[in-house]
């Protein structure tokens, strides 16, 4: 039986998740005022890198030098997995299961790849970590952000993993 979709299909879903998820934190924070933490702030650092390698894989495909692209998958499946780890730390010191003070107000990347200061609109964190006010639909946002870095990192594997088998 022939899956039904080809693995550059599903590249190319894994990059529209990505800039599509960064998009939506965009839009909540600009157009409602929400505002990002810490742990919120990396995890699109890590969509951008997900959305990136995806780019870089599929234009290797393109070009015909497919191993060149080994890099941005191993990449793609940390930076999606990062994601996913950041979205669980966020949840867990929202539910006080671990101490707020266990999200440093800096990102990780703050004093080697000051980002927040060149784009400050998509990587300045003003929100604290674990005070999430903000719901859809009755849920708190990092129940959804969880879900959807969840099943973003699912798809990379399944992509990987098809990838490796053709």
């Amino acid at each position: 039986m022939q899956p039904k979709f080809s693995v550059k299909q599903l590249l190319v879903l894994i990059v529209i998740a990505s800039y599509g998820m960064l998009a939506g934190a965009l839009a909540l924070q600009h157009f409602l005022g929400w505002e990002p933490c810490t742990l919120c702030v990396q995890i699109r650092l890590w969509l951008v890198c997900s959305g990136t390698a995806g780019l870089l894989i599929l234009l290797t495909e393109q070009l015909g030098v497919r191993w060149l692209g080994l890099p941005f998958c191993a990449v793609l499946l940390a930076a999606s997995g990062m994601a996913v780890y950041d979205n669980i730390h966020l949840l867990l010191i929202e539910t006080a299961l671990i101490p707020s003070t266990s999200c440093s107000p800096f990102p990780f990347y703050a004093f080697y790849f000051p980002i927040h200061e060149w784009m400050p609109d998509v990587f300045m964190s003003a929100g604290v970590c674990g005070e999430n006010d903000y719901k859809i639909l009755g849920l708190p946002f990092s129940i959804w952000t969880a879900l959807s870095v969840s099943a973003l990192f699912l798809l990379v594997a399944y992509t990987l993993l098809r990838a490796l088998r053709r």
